[in-house]
């Protein structure tokens, strides 16, 4: 498998240097033909196919072909080749994390509701930022954090109250969402949603879902257990599950618990609810050592409470087991690079950041505005990176989450200021 690894800070900026003649302030043209509002959207875009190529590589951490991709896919990925101007960076870092902020002078506006305040998931409202940018038409962008389902229903309607056309977010909290969706789609808006997939709904309730296909990442994860690493029915493994029943994890476990056993892998044999927090993580982790039960990995879906399992370790003075989880996160990667080559090294395996997907997200909803036909699911592959020497970067902070998100660097270093 090819790696993405030293090259990723240089593609972060030049894969969109490539594209210097398609500036953001007019990088579109044509007639939008018909739309599903009274809003006339351009969703052309010319983008240099070497420069999407390297875009789509860097996204995924891995040599990714194009042609592997859905369209609409590819299209998102176009446009974040866009070359950002300083004026447009500096309108960027000041919309984000604002309540609302203007960006141009269209007609559009989009809300986005996202949970936690932490920079993974800020980075992709900044991903959704600078992607409205490859559109004139986008002029007003307004922003919720929602902490419970309470607060993201409270949030969506608020925003289609404010006029927003267009509402994107990540649903931590599934189909429980689908009447507010469905009250905003009556107002007129489009819905699109990325990350994680909300199964069992339709274009009816979420017009676009990006997503990685959690089922085949659930098998991906089970190869590794059985081929990287080596264990078979006679071991045990542990899975720290996010907020309770999210449909991400119970489609991750179902298929893994499916490949395992085809494969006569390890049992779960242990499995806790963390959601996906620091604290949660770090209970599971001392409930898990307490327990006993000799976990050989302990897998989940999101790296930034991954610091705490391996603090419990160590406090207990239990050599860290394997860990298989999803997204980056720098902390966790100097954690494990600095025990190289030591007794307490130990096997790490994570994804790209995912949160990339927010700017398909984004081209999808525009593109359902003007009247295209999207599919109501983009769903996406999620290979397994091993990690190598060389994956932590020393001069950017712990929480930095990789430069696959697609943010260039010299926005990253106005977010981390």
């Amino acid at each position: 498998m090819a790696h993405i690894g030293r090259a990723r800070r240089a593609l972060a900026l030049g894969a969109a240097a490539v594209t210097a003649a398609v500036l953001i302030a007019g990088c579109s043209s044509g007639d939008a033909g018909n739309t599903s509002s009274s809003i006339s959207i351009d969703t052309s875009f010319d983008a240099d196919p070497q420069a999407t190529q390297d875009i789509v590589d860097l996204a995924f951490g891995t040599s990714t072909s194009i042609d592997s991709l859905p369209a609409e896919a590819v299209s998102g990925f176009e446009r974040a080749t866009a070359q950002l101007t300083d004026e447009q960076i500096k309108t960027a870092l000041s919309c984000w994390k604002q309540p609302e902020c203007t960006i141009g002078d269209g007609p559009v506006q989009i809300g986005i509701f996202n949970a936690v305040d932490n920079l993974w998931q800020t980075t992709a409202v900044m991903d959704i930022i600078l992607q409205a940018m490859t559109y004139p038409e986008v002029g007003k962008i307004s922003y919720s954090f929602v902490s419970d389902l309470p607060s993201a229903q409270a949030a969506v309607r608020s925003l289609v109250a404010g006029g927003a056309n267009i509402i994107i977010g990540y649903n931590a909290f599934g189909a429980a969402m689908a009447p507010v969706f469905q009250e905003a789609q009556a107002a007129g808006a489009v819905v699109a949603t990325y990350t994680g997939e909300t199964p069992d709904v339709g274009a009816d309730v979420i017009n676009n879902q990006v997503y990685a296909e959690a089922c085949d990442a659930g098998t991906g994860m089970a190869d590794v257990t059985t081929k990287d690493l080596g264990l078979s029915s006679s071991d045990q493994i542990a899975f720290l599950f996010g907020t309770p029943g999210n449909p991400q994890d119970t489609i991750v476990t179902g298929c893994l618990n499916d490949e395992l056993t085809k494969e006569n892998g390890p049992k779960i044999g242990f499995q806790q609810d963390t959601d996906w927090s620091r604290p949660g993580v770090a209970a599971a982790a001392s409930a898990l050592i307490s327990s006993g039960v000799p976990a050989k990995a302990v897998l989940n879906t999101y790296a930034d409470p991954i610091p705490q399992l391996i603090n419990a370790y160590d406090q207990a003075g239990v050599p860290v087991p394997a860990v298989l989880t999803w997204t980056e996160m720098n902390e966790l990667f100097g954690l494990w690079e600095e025990r190289v080559g030591t007794d307490k090294e130990f096997p790490l395996y994570y994804t790209n950041a995912l949160v990339n997907q927010a700017r398909l997200a984004t081209t999808n909803a525009m593109s359902i505005l003007a009247g295209e036909d999207i599919p109501a699911r983009t769903a996406l592959p999620l290979p397994i990176l091993k990690a190598e020497p060389g994956v932590y970067q020393a001069d950017l902070p712990g929480d930095f989450p990789g430069w696959s998100s697609l943010i260039p660097e010299d926005v990253m270093n106005g977010m981390l200021q």
